[in-house]
C-alpha cells in the first residue's frame, strides 16, 4: 500500500508538466453583449479585441481547474500504481494453462535393488539378482481439472481485492493531492501538505 503512494507521488511529480486536455493558455474568448445584465458580471477578464470586434470577456479559469489541466489522468496513475504494487501483470490465465498442461507430462519413477531368492534343492544356495525399473504414468484427468485451479482462483480473487483496494487509495489520494495544489497558491498551510 504504501508502494502504490509513493508511485503515485513519483507519477504526480513525473508528470506535472504533462496536459491531457491542452494548456492554460487556450481559453476561449467569447464576446461581450452590453445588453445581456450578465455580462455585466465579474465573470472574467475583459479584453479589447480592437477597434471592430469591441470587448470580449475571457472565461475565468479556477485554480482547481488549473491543477486538473496539468496534473496527469487518474488512469495513468492507477496504472503507474498497480506497477508499483505488483499488481499489473495477471499470471493467473498462464497459471491455469500450465496446470492443465502439466497433465501430458509423465510422472517418471526409477527404482533399482537387489532382490535375494532361496532355493531349497539338494545343495541349498542364495540367489542375489539386481532389479532396476523405469515407470511412467500421465494424468491425462488433468488436462479437464487440475485441484490447483481452486488455488489459482482463491489468488486471482485476492489480486483483484487487492487491486480495488490500491485503486480506491490512489483515486482518493489523487482528488485530494489536486485539491491541495488548487489551494496552496491560496493557503500556505497547504503547500505544505
Amino acid at each position: 500500500m504504501v508502494l502504490a503512494v509513493l508511485a503515485l507521488l513519483a507519477v504526480l511529480a513525473a508528470r506535472a508538466a504533462a496536459s491531457p486536455i491542452g494548456s492554460v493558455g487556450e481559453a476561449i474568448a467569447e464576446p461581450l453583449d452590453p445588453g445581456d445584465p450578465h455580462d455585466l458580471a465579474d465573470d472574467g477578464e475583459l479584453v479589447d479585441d480592437g477597434p471592430d470586434t469591441g470587448l470580449t470577456r475571457l472565461p475565468r479559469v479556477s485554480a482547481l481547474d488549473v491543477a486538473t489541466v496539468i496534473a496527469p489522468p487518474a488512469a495513468a496513475v492507477v496504472a503507474a500504481a498497480y506497477r508499483a504494487a505488483g499488481l499489473a501483470h495477471d499470471p493467473a490465465p498462464s497459471w491455469r494453462l500450465r496446470t492443465r498442461l502439466a497433465g501430458l507430462v509423465p510422472a517418471v519413477t526409477v527404482r533399482d535393488g537387489r532382490d535375494a531368492a532361496w532355493r531349497d534343492i539338494s545343495d541349498p544356495t542364495i540367489a542375489y539378482v539386481s532389479v532396476f525399473s523405469v515407470a511412467a504414468q500421465w494424468h491425462l484427468e488433468r488436462l479437464v481439472f487440475d485441484a490447483n485451479e481452486l488455488r489459482i482462483s482463491a489468488i486471482e480473487a485476492g489480486r483483484r481485492r487487492d487491486r480495488r483496494r490500491v485503486a480506491a487509495t490512489v483515486i482518493r489520494t489523487y482528488y485530494t493531492w489536486l485539491q491541495l495544489r488548487a489551494a496552496a497558491p491560496r493557503d500556505p498551510r497547504c503547500s505544505t501538505r
